[in-house]
């Protein structure tokens, strides 16, 4: 019993004299701020794979000093990309785009895209949730004696 809790305490200490406290501090430093350029890459890659690109490859990533009205970004801290890829489309044609802006932020600690502009600052890919949405106009129920009665073919 007395090996027992000898152990038990060494094996506490040991724990206890690890620097584990490091690498979660690097990754909490990780997740706020500016991304990384591995990062940054990956995530516009997912992004434009996610708009049913294949074999993305981006072949220039340069980080801008303002990110553009267009992108709609309300709130929060958000960094802008000027990229030029290399993919194909949907029909397997290969294509290039040049000069697209990504603005990316970050959601719950990861880096996201949160709008992706062509080089006429048009939205690529999807939308920035600004855009307006029909408003349907629900009008009165008719009345039951207002229907035509239903008669069966003969």
């Amino acid at each position: 019993m007395r090996y027992a809790i000898g152990f038990l305490g060494l094996a506490l200490l040991a724990v206890g004299c690890t620097d584990s406290s490091k690498p979660k501090a690097d990754a909490n430093l990780a997740a706020t701020g500016k991304p990384a350029d591995d990062e940054t890459k990956a995530c516009i890659t997912s992004y434009l794979v996610q708009c049913g690109w294949k074999e993305v490859e981006l072949t220039r990533l340069d980080e801008r000093a303002d990110v553009p009205r267009e992108a709609m970004i309300l709130s929060g801290e958000a960094w802008a990309f000027t990229f030029t890829a290399r993919y194909t489309n949907v029909v397997g044609e290969r294509l290039t785009s040049e000069n697209w802006v990504a603005v990316l932020a970050r959601d719950e600690g990861k880096p996201r895209v949160k709008s992706c502009l062509d080089s006429s600052k048009k939205l690529v890919g999807g939308h920035s949730g600004a855009e307006g949405t029909d408003v349907a106009v629900l009008l009165p129920m008719p009345e039951a004696d207002s229907f035509p009665a239903i008669v069966a073919p003969k």
